[in-house]
């Protein structure tokens, strides 16, 4: 193989697996522009604390979106809700955890805000830098006046 051939194969194998990379997993759930910030502030901190980051998992998000609804709904900051704990709703979303975390605030103005306040908390911060934890579910869903509910779900599958 001549340097001109093997310098073009190299090239355009870069260039498949650069594509590669960029493409969207196909499994990955769709998030919000506020899902997105949580999930980015909440990373943050971890790389502060050199932990690895999460990932989100659409069964966590989907547990996360129906318990922030319900609070929404019910006007209710609970963790216990309808007599579900975070296991139940996890459990009813499809994922099944080892271990499994949530967080929960109400009226933050913003992700980097809640993200600060749960940081501020000893039990929630635990949650945020939990070593143990590799995937997130996040959600905000805001009540009839507004006042947003905002709620994290840790797992490890």
């Amino acid at each position: 193989m001549s340097r001109f051939t093997a310098l073009l194969l190299a090239s355009a194998t870069a260039l498949v697996m650069a594509a590669d990379e960029k493409k969207d997993d196909p499994g990955a759930p769709k998030l919000t522009e506020a899902e997105s910030a949580l999930v980015e502030k909440t990373n943050a901190e971890r790389r502060k604390a050199d932990r690895n980051p999460l990932k989100p998992n659409a069964k966590l998000m989907d547990a996360a979106r129906n318990h922030a609804a319900d609070m929404a709904a019910q006007d209710k900051l609970e963790h216990v809700l309808d007599e579900k704990t975070p296991a139940d709703r996890v459990a009813a979303a499809g994922y099944k955890p080892q271990l499994v975390g949530e967080n929960i605030a109400w009226n933050a103005k913003d992700a980097a805000g809640v993200v600060a306040e749960w940081m501020d908390s000893p039990t929630h911060r635990d949650n945020i830098l939990r070593a143990e934890y590799t995937e997130i579910g996040v959600a905000v869903a805001k009540n009839k006046r507004g006042e947003p509910y905002w709620v994290q779900v840790f797992g490890k599958p």
